[in-house]
């Protein structure tokens, strides 16, 4: 689908994601039932890396479904990566044939094979037929050890050439997406988003036809953003690894991508995202705070209930493949060769992929800068530069070979002759024999990116001056430039500079070379390819051993816990209290009251539940008494307004202060304060009301805002020191409110007035103050005779430190979950209300006057046809057996 469709906060609303919707309800579904029975239920790399060996050490069976695995399946490391590492071509006798790629990936795993064994996941690169694709399939399970995904020519190119390479590479490298290019197209179209949206889901398919329970999985880069989300929506357990070879920009930069949300929430469902420098996880985790609105910590984010742990692992290159290679008979040839042919000279050398962000053109001026400045140089050095082709059909690439060449030419022409030219650019790939002599020879490795994930060129230079101690000129926008620190740095947007730096790595004496070279060989030969490997997989294992010991957080896990505990104990209560905070659980949070008025779903829910007699339901809110009057006046409702200062019980018009001292006079101490702030910090506002201030800065810069927070509560907390006031933090807000003042000081006022036969509550809420709330309730049901029930739901925030006993992750689930289990709370338990006594004032001591004349009774909601599909809507949704629910109406006869 292609047009013009905007941006969701959700990935759930995205209507191109029906089929992952569909297919998380069925596999959501399907652990409800079983609840319920109570069954148990390449060319990205480097130029000149060297090559690989054997990928993978177990061969697996490959699988239809994703059934759970028989006893003895021993857990794997499943890799999925855009191409498989074998390149697939047919012999002459129509057979196919796999040969495996050479690449830094390939390496890397290759030392993993004997940590934990893996099977690699990816894309054939051309289209396969699909009479052929069950033959490829089970000949790469066989050989390789691989399984391969099938795209069609037309998606491959959508999703890859389409969004991967114009819209994701440009972007995380610092190239914002043009409003055209350069034919009149529009650079972003929503056919290479939906191409994009497709391809991972077919990767998600792969994997799910060989995942077995236990395994890992790791995701590679760029292309596969969405697919950590889709494998968790499939196989909620699942341990996930996510790494980004390429940067990731800073939140200004990634805040132009359209569709930035879907991208960020799907990898969120990683349990551990990698990076190669400190500089890409800080814009990471400042993406996510500044856009999503997380809280973020440099451990990592949570999402909902998820924490997606972040780590910096940078990679590293093979040093062995290297240093053998040098011992060859061919290269020690290739270098007499080259040392005969630069003879008498200097050599700078270049190695670099012709594309822009290598900086090419950046280095080719600063060495015409050299020449100039240090006539000296002339006819004593040579700068080779190889540039592979890469991308050719496109245009902004065939313009950058132009202006390469004009470079080239120009410089050659002014500074060289007829023997000699001062810049030998060789605009072709060269084997890796010409590359480990080059390397050997070159005097001076120059690189010049400007912006580079790592850069593992410089690496590769290092491994091979082991003897001559060559000096490595370094940009400091690639990522490697974080881990050698005795390469000389700069920036190539400062032509003069790397021209000085230029001059200076060839004026090194050779004690000040040997000297730096130790140094970055030390760091080259220890953290290797295998090393990065090791210390991902390492730690996403130690994640899986620390997730699967939280054994609260596995017990509080889901929606479905609190909706099929809910049905039997109020089926079984005959007296039943309801604690429901407003803000935070049945809505979402926002800054001012007219953003948080109810919706007609809540008002509904809310109306049937208050229908049955025998429940006595408060709302509890940080809102004035005003404002919730003006939501909620109309229904037979309890009230507690601004965080436990007043309670307006149902039935009522007057409200209780829960406490009986009213001092307002550190209001003008305070005020002033809060003003300064304010001003001071854009998209922050304050709310006065009748006991209480708030302060919020929800709209406010999210990180601007935590730092003004952090020093608007340490300079309230020494202000009102001697005030009858408290400064209390919450989400996005700060609140003062008198000394004494709380939610289960509030509860504890309600509880009193109740009559002893009291035998169920049910509190719901999301914030700090609810914990203490949940944790009373827990105490209080604890010290009784056991009579009293109470269940305890936390909304958001992190499961396993809460004091509740079940969990759902956000408002929008609590709305659904509340919207269709409604008819099933409230209809069978009113008509069972008919036929006993009414509770009158057995609940409630005290009667301080009615509003019953202005509230307009409920009807009640009869058995009918219409409500026999909301039955069967909320069965297909939560697995709730029908005979449970119709014994709950059958009760009510």
């Amino acid at each position: 689908m292609s047009g013009s469709s905007s941006e969701t906060d959700e990935l759930d609303e995205d209507p191109r994601q029906t089929e992952a919707e569909i297919l998380n309800k069925i596999h959501r579904l399907h652990l409800q039932l079983e609840s319920v029975r109570g069954e148990p239920v390449d060319e990205d790399d480097e130029p000149g890396q060297g090559n690989g060996s054997s990928i993978g050490s177990r061969s697996y069976t490959r699988l239809d479904n994703a059934s759970p695995a028989q006893g003895g399946h021993s857990p794997r490391l499943i890799v999925v990566s855009n191409r498989l590492p074998v390149t697939v071509s047919k012999t002459d006798k129509g057979e196919w044939n796999f040969r495996v790629s050479s690449g830094g990936l390939v390496s890397a795993l290759a030392g993993v094979k004997n940590q934990i064994p893996f099977v690699w996941v990816g894309w054939t690169g051309m289209e396969i037929a699909a009479s052929e694709q069950e033959e490829m399939r089970a000949k790469l399970s066989e050989e390789k050890n691989c399984y391969p995904v099938f795209l069609s020519e037309g998606d491959a190119n959508l999703y890859y050439n389409g969004f991967c390479n114009d819209v994701l590479w440009p972007l995380f490298h610092y190239v914002p997406l043009p409003i055209v290019s350069s034919d009149g197209e529009r650079k972003f179209d929503y056919k290479y988003w939906d191409a994009y949206s497709k391809a991972n889901h077919r990767f998600a398919d792969a994997v799910m036809q060989i995942y077995e329970p236990g395994d890992l999985i790791w995701v590679q880069d760029y292309h596969l953003m969405l697919l950590p989300s889709l494998l968790r929506k499939r196989v909620r357990d699942v341990t996930i690894g996510f790494f980004l070879h390429t940067p990731f920009p800073s939140s200004e930069v990634y805040r132009i991508l359209p569709v930035r949300n879907y991208i960020l929430q799907g990898v969120l469902a990683a349990d551990l995202i990698g990076f190669h420098t400190y500089d890409y996880a800080r814009h990471f985790l400042s993406v996510c705070t500044r856009i999503l609105g997380l809280e973020a910590s440099p451990k990592g984010v949570t999402l909902k209930d998820h924490f997606a742990n972040v780590g910096i692992f940078p990679i590293g290159i093979d040093p062995n493949t290297w240093t053998e290679k040098l011992r060859t008979t061919s290269v020690k040839e290739r270098i007499l060769d080259l040392e005969d042919k630069f003879k008498g000279k200097k050599v700078l050398l270049g190695v670099d992929r012709l594309d822009y962000i290598k900086g090419v053109p950046h280095k080719l001026m600063a060495f015409e800068v050299l020449l100039s400045k240090h006539p000296e140089w002339k006819d004593k050095v040579v700068l080779v530069q190889i540039g592979v082709p890469s991308r050719t059909e496109v245009d902004e690439y065939k313009k950058l070979i132009s202006q390469t060449n004009e470079l080239v030419g120009r410089i050659n022409a002014q500074y060289g002759s007829v023997e000699n030219a001062p810049i030998v650019f060789i605009n072709q790939s060269v084997n890796f024999d010409d590359l480990c002599a080059l390397y050997f020879i070159a005097d001076v490795a120059v690189v010049t990116s400007i912006r580079d994930g790592m850069n593992l060129v410089s690496y590769e230079y290092v491994v091979c001056q082991q003897e001559r101690h060559g000096v490595l000129v370094l940009s400091e926008f690639a990522g490697s430039a974080q881990s050698l620190s005795s390469a000389i740095r700069v920036n190539p947007w400062n032509t003069e500079e790397v021209a000085s730096a230029m001059h200076e790595a060839l004026s090194i004496p050779e004690r000040e070379r040997a000297l730096k070279h130790w140094k970055l060989f030390h760091y080259v030969n220890k953290h290797t390819a295998a090393f990065w490997a090791g210390s991902f997989v390492t730690e996403l294992q130690q994640i899986e051993r620390l997730v699967k010991a939280q054994e609260v957080h596995k017990s509080k896990q889901s929606l479905l816990r609190v909706s099929v505990d809910l049905l039997p104990e109020l089926r079984q209560r005959k007296k039943r209290l309801f604690i429901l905070e407003y803000e935070g659980t049945l809505c979402h949070p926002a800054s001012l009251p007219d953003l948080a008025t109810p919706s007609v779903s809540i008002r509904r829910f809310l109306q049937r539940l208050c229908a049955d007699r025998r429940n006595l339901v408060y709302i509890m809110s940080g809102r004035s008494g005003d404002t919730l009057e003006s939501w909620f006046g109309d229904l037979e409702i309890g009230m507690v307004s601004e965080q436990g200062c007043a309670i307006q019980h149902p039935g009522e018009t007057a409200w209780e202060p829960t406490i009986e001292a009213d001092d307002q006079s550190w209001r003008a101490s305070v005020l002033p304060i809060l003003q300064y702030f304010t001003e001071r910090t854009p998209g922050s506002h304050l709310e006065q009301k009748d006991k209480t201030i708030t302060w919020h800065f929800r709209d406010a810069d999210p990180m601007f805002g935590s730092w003004q927070a952090k020093e608007l509560q340490l300079l309230l907390a020494e202000s009102c020191l001697n005030l009858p006031v408290e400064v209390i933090s919450g989400l996005k807000h700060l609140e003062l409110r008198p000394i004494g003042v709380s939610r289960v000081g509030a509860l504890q006022k309600i509880l009193s007035t109740m009559s002893e036969d009291l035998d169920f509550t049910f509190a719901m809420g999301s914030d700090k103050a609810d914990e203490d709330l949940f944790s009373f309730l827990n105490q209080y049901v604890r010290s009784g005779d056991g009579r009293v029930v109470t269940l305890s739901c936390r909304v958001g925030g992190k499961s396993d430190s809460s004091a509740a006993e079940r969990y759902v992750p956000d408002p929008d689930t609590v709305v659904r979950m509340l919207r269709e289990l409604g008819p099933a709370l409230s209809s069978a338990s009113v008509k069972k209300d008919r036929s006993s006594n009414t509770l009158s004032s057995g609940i409630l001591r005290k009667e301080n006057g009615t509003r019953k004349e202005r509230i307009q009774r409920i009807n009640s909601v009869q058995r009918s046809r219409s409500y026999d599909g909301e039955m069967n809507i909320t069965l297909q949704r939560y697995a709730v057996p029908k005979s449970t629910v119709n014994g709950l109406v059958r009760e009510g006869k």
